[in-house]
């Protein structure tokens, strides 16, 4: 009586923790997922620094694309990007976890602001938005301040 007793609260032990650890991340968790996010989202503006912008192109999350084509990207790219100079600084300076987008699907994304310094601007703000997906952290969104 008493093994049937520890065997039934073992499982309802194992149970309640399982649906603890699935409903909400730990912050260790959340650390991880934004250094990902914060490390993919430098890889991109890279290409961005190197004038890359194909390979920045495909970089994005595909479904993700809002009917642009890779040759709007590029020259959206040059003409707003491009004049800026060469990356002399830059600094990451907040994240954000965000679950909702106005007119995305409920998802996994994060936000990254970067104060950054280029040759031909004085220091500015770039943000960057990805989403999760199963190959990795993919962007969706760039902006300059």
């Amino acid at each position: 009586m008493q093994r049937g007793f520890a065997v039934s609260i073992c499982t309802l032990s194992l149970l309640l923790t399982s649906c603890a650890t699935h409903s909400s991340p730990s912050k260790t968790e959340k650390r991880a997922e934004e250094a990902a996010a914060r490390i993919a989202a430098l890889n991109w503006l890279k290409l961005l620094d190197n004038g890359d912008y194909e390979a920045a192109f495909e970089w994005e999350a595909k479904d993700f694309r809002l009917s642009r084509t890779q040759t709007q990207f590029v020259r959206y790219m040059q003409a707003r990007r491009a004049p800026f100079g060469r990356t002399l600084s830059r600094t990451s300076i907040g994240a954000a976890s965000i679950k909702k987008l106005v007119g995305l699907p409920d998802g996994a994304y994060e936000s990254i602001i970067f104060k950054t310094a280029f040759e031909h601007k004085s220091p500015t703000a770039e943000r960057v938005i990805l989403v999760k997906q199963t190959i990795g952290w993919r962007v969706i969104d760039y902006r300059l301040y």
